[in-house]
């Protein structure tokens, strides 16, 4: 009876540790699915501003706007030799505002009555339009075509600039979030048809089953068990993606989910069976001359298999083997249950001296924040980030203004109650994605994630403001507090937490210098 409920408690740790990877997965390759389209209108709203196609539009719409004249012959070889060279975009359109096409990177591109009429409507938009994926015949692909406003000179709407992106270049990020919990991302329309997996090619197959479909639809996260496209039964849940009418969802074939769990189970019945036949074959020989003295041994081991070894067996006085074997069982029973406690409490010890070096080892120990070790370490992640994808971070160097003679006139206990409420308020002035640290005596770094400039010098001016007066309990007295800052924004030529760290630095012996009480920002420079 054990053995079973073992089994079904395991069971259901296996299910609560499927749903909540399977959660891990659709959430993050939902977020990625939105992330990549974001990235990609942001990176084409540059296009919209070219000359070339402003002008293009504004001969269509019989606008003098007093430049060279661009036919449509030339703004076709611009979008050609533009294609050229984006090699995630598939095609390039230009529409003019009664969606007659102008000029196109490929020779096929027309906009079919369904897809203007569901995607397109009747008006041009001010903002980025997301067509809903489809199977595009003339790449073979699935394809997600983004629709930008082109503005003229005078701000008036000319046209639309039309991208069409091959939807397949998300797979890769989808595949890498699957690090220890190999699952199937599907990507699915609104029809139900599969348009992308993770980790096989989509071929023409079943669309998924309405009913489950609706139900994935409307019950984000919820994790159930039904036959996907292939007609394989697999447990899995979905989220909807922000801006784009796709469900993605998380599957995991419930084969591979129970597999290990199922050999077990069936593992722990033949054990069982053969220890019952071997149990009973020496009952039934040994049963007619000792039955008495091995009754209680036997009721003792039943206790200790079940994991109960606080039952002794009752002092046994015969001097034969059984009387012998008896006496050593309870010799053997007590240390075991000696070594059981010394273990339990060496690994609750272990484990919070773990706990507690973990902690030590990454943070300061007056202030909270994190200590100079672990800073060099996040300047270095911050600095990788910015290679890969060209966001810049802010880092602030704030310095408690004449800290020395307040320490020396107030004594250390005020002082270090005031470098634990300057370290609090900069927790409370941050965001969760940002870092705060100790660098030093009265000295901190904050380091603000995609953050410009001109924005961490808003930040730096609230944490000035916040920690302009500080409640000192160790006098009881209110403390005028004045806070220097020095404010820079990563660079290119930042090659190691050194040299951003000597930037910020400089910046903030440029506030000391212009009289202290302020934030002085250094502008990145342009090169």
């Amino acid at each position: 009876m054990l053995g079973l409920l073992s089994f079904r408690q395991n069971e259901k740790l296996i299910n609560n540790n499927v749903k909540r990877e399977l959660r891990i997965l659709a959430s993050h390759a939902s977020r990625e699915l939105d992330a990549w389209i974001n990235q990609n209108i942001h990176e084409a709203n540059s296009l919209t501003s070219a000359k070339i196609i402003i002008d293009a539009l504004s001969n269509v719409a019989n606008i003098d706007n007093g430049y060279f004249k661009t036919s449509p012959e030339m703004l076709t070889q611009y979008l050609r030799a533009l294609h050229t060279k984006l090699e995630t975009i598939l095609e390039l359109t230009v529409l003019d505002t009664n969606k007659n096409i102008l000029a196109s990177s490929s020779k096929h591109f027309q906009l079919n009555e369904p897809f203007q009429s569901s995607w397109l409507k009747d008006r041009i938009s001010h903002n980025p339009v997301i067509s809903p994926p489809q199977q595009h015949d003339q790449f073979n692909t699935v394809t997600v075509s983004i629709a930008f406003p082109i503005i003229s000179y005078d701000d008036y709407i000319l046209g639309q600039l039309i991208l069409t992106y091959d939807l397949k270049h998300i797979k890769p990020e989808l595949k890498s979030s699957q690090k220890t919990f190999r699952g199937e991302i599907l990507l699915i329309d609104s029809g139900g048809n599969v348009l992308l997996a993770s980790h096989t090619d989509v071929t023409d197959s079943a669309p998924f089953n309405a009913s489950t479909l609706n139900f994935l639809k409307n019950n984000p996260g919820e994790f159930i068990a039904f036959q996907d496209a292939s007609r394989e039964n697999v447990l899995g849940l979905a989220y909807t993606a922000e801006n784009i009418p796709v469900t993605v969802v998380a599957e995991k074939s419930h084969r591979d989910v129970y597999a290990a769990w199922t050999e077990q189970r069936d593992l722990f019945f033949i054990l069982v069976g053969i220890s019952i036949l071997i149990v009973a074959s020496i009952a039934i020989y040994l049963g007619h001359s000792i039955v008495t003295p091995l009754h209680k041994l036997i009721e003792a081991t039943e206790q200790i298999v079940k994991g109960n070894l606080d039952i002794p067996i009752a002092e046994v006085k015969q001097q034969d083997e059984v009387g012998t074997l008896a006496r050593m069982f309870n010799v053997m029973t007590e240390k075991l249950r000696q070594s059981q406690s010394k273990i339990l409490a060496a690994n609750k010890a272990m484990q919070q001296k773990n706990q507690l070096l973990e902690k030590l080892s990454i943070t300061d120990g007056l202030t909270g924040l994190f200590n100079r070790n672990k800073l060099n370490l996040i300047i270095e992640d911050q600095l990788l980030r910015f290679q890969r994808n060209e966001r810049p971070f802010s880092i602030l160097m704030i310095d408690v203004d004449h800290f020395k003679e307040l320490n020396d006139k107030l004594g250390h206990v005020a002082g270090d109650e005031i470098l634990a409420t300057v370290a609090k308020n900069l927790m409370q002035s941050i965001r969760s994605i940002d870092f705060a640290a100790r660098y030093g005596g009265d000295e901190f770094i904050v380091i603000l994630t995609e953050t410009a400039v001109s924005d961490a010098l808003i930040t730096a001016e609230r944490i000035r403001a916040q920690t302009s007066e500080i409640e000192c309990k160790a006098i009881n007295k209110t403390i005028n507090v004045t806070l220097s800052i020095g404010v820079i924004q990563s660079e290119s030529k930042d090659s190691s937490p050194t040299t951003i760290i000597s930037r910020v630095d400089h910046a903030l012996y440029k506030a000391k210098h212009a009289g202290r009480n302020q934030a002085y920002a250094i502008q990145p420079s342009q090169g």
